[in-house]
C-alpha cells in the first residue's frame, strides 16, 4: 500500500489490503484497527480508544476463526 492513492473514500480493494495487513501484523483472534486515510494509511493503530472528530468508515470481516474490525478515518 505504499504507493496507493488516498482519495476518499477508499475502495473495497484498498480496505481489503488493510484487512490482510492487519491479520498479518497481529496474532490476536479478534483484531480492531484504526487507520487515518489521508494522513498515511500504512500507519495502523491496533485496539484504538481515542478517535478524531472526523468521518469514519467501519467494516467487519471474518477470516477462518479470526475477525477484523476496520475503522478508517478521513482527516480534515
Amino acid at each position: 500500500m505504499s504507493n496507493i492513492t488516498t482519495k476518499w473514500p477508499p475502495t473495497e480493494e484498498q480496505i481489503q489490503d488493510i484487512v490482510v495487513k492487519a491479520l498479518d501484523t497481529s496474532q490476536d483472534k479478534d483484531v480492531k484497527v484504526l487507520v487515518y486515510w489521508e494522513n498515511d494509511p500504512n500507519i495502523m493503530t491496533f485496539d484504538p480508544f481515542h478517535f478524531a472528530d472526523t468521518k469514519y468508515i467501519e467494516k467487519k470481516y471474518k477470516h477462518n476463526e479470526r475477525s477484523v474490525h476496520v475503522i478508517i478515518g478521513k482527516e480534515k
